[in-house]
């Protein structure tokens, strides 16, 4: 049975998390749509339209082979996780997305695990596409 202090703290970190998630999109977007559109955006979870950079969507494109750009979605969603190691992350997303994140990276072995370096290069290149997911 939980303490009256537990309880209290783990309704203070569901809506800490909750908070954080806010940005995640509640649709991601098809690339093959997002290629066809002069102003490409998003509707994120509290309802913000957020815009995604023609240029880097056309970069990003260029990773991707041409009968699979409806399979890859924006934004990327990175996901950090209390369970994995400090300075990893997970790529939330299906094995399209993941083999063009790879090929972003010169990634030699294509997998859904980042390391903080990789992430970092990933927002220097697209930061536009790219957000942050949280989970305990």
């Amino acid at each position: 049975m939980e303490s009256d202090g537990e309880s209290i703290g783990k309704t203070f970190w569901e809506v800490e998390l909750r908070r954080l998630n806010e940005g995640l999109p509640r649709a991601r977007r098809p690339l093959s749509d997002l290629l066809k559109e002069d102003s490409p955006a998003y509707k994120n979870a509290s309802g913000e339209s957020v815009r995604l950079d023609r240029e880097e969507i056309e970069e990003f494109s260029k990773l991707v082979p041409p009968n699979r750009k409806g399979e890859v979605r924006l934004p990327l969603i990175i996901m950090k996780e209390a369970s994995l190691k400090r300075g990893t992350y997970r790529i939330e997303g299906n094995a399209e997305e993941t083999k063009a994140v790879g090929a972003a990276l010169r990634k030699a072995k294509e997998g859904q695990f980042l390391f903080r370096p990789e992430v970092m290069e990933l927002c220097s290149r697209f930061p536009s596409l790219i957000t942050f997911g949280y989970i305990l």
